[in-house]
């Protein structure tokens, strides 16, 4: 059975395929202490039926908003095939030996700046200057001489959507196919909206 994560899944892949420049990365906005709306840029590790995989750092702000009010939205756009996507609901968070490996497979530059958040400045932390943060980052990097192990907080956040809503532009009459899928009870609903 074709579920609306599986369609966005194939238009993933499509995008992929393409080259789209956004392809592997989303909009995560979660609520901050204020009740104010933050969001940056993810990169999407997988995206399959179970849902969507972010490694992130457990003990970042986005997670510490995600653990404070259990909101969220993932919104993205792959322009090369013009679709647009959000979806929100459940999420989990994991710290496994798994996890630890495939933040191995991460690029040099992505570890060394997961290893300065743990060991260094935590994330969003306030600089006195850019130069602080490159002489930090490269004292950090001659300390460990390429032998680094996992942070502790780094970890895995599947996003398991029970609201998606997929959009695909016509340029030629601006008369969208926008589609809003709900979850209930192990049941996809589908709603189509006025563009």
């Amino acid at each position: 059975m074709t579920t609306p994560i599986n369609r966005l899944g194939t238009l993933h892949e499509t995008a992929i395929e393409q080259r789209d420049p956004c392809a592997h990365f989303a909009t995560l906005i979660t609520m901050d202490e204020e009740g104010q709306p933050t969001s940056r840029i993810v990169t999407l590790r997988s995206l399959d039926q179970d849902g969507i995989a972010l490694l992130v750092n457990a003990d970042s702000p986005k997670i510490r908003h995600w653990r404070m009010n259990g909101k969220w939205e993932l919104s993205g756009f792959w322009p090369s095939i013009m679709v647009q996507y959000r979806l929100r609901c459940d999420a989990e968070l994991e710290q496994t030996k798994a996890v630890r490996q495939e933040w191995l497979a991460k690029p040099h530059a992505s570890r060394l700046a997961d290893l300065y958040h743990q060991r260094v400045r935590p994330e969003s932390a306030p600089l006195p200057s850019r130069q602080t943060l490159l002489d930090e980052l490269a004292a950090l990097d001659a300390e460990l001489e390429n032998d680094m192990a996992a942070p502790p907080a780094v970890s895995r956040l599947l996003l398991k959507p029970k609201l998606l809503e997929i959009g695909r532009a016509s340029l030629a009459d601006r008369l969208h196919d926008r589609r809003l899928y709900r979850l209930h009870a192990e049941t996809w609903t589908e709603t189509i909206l006025v563009p």
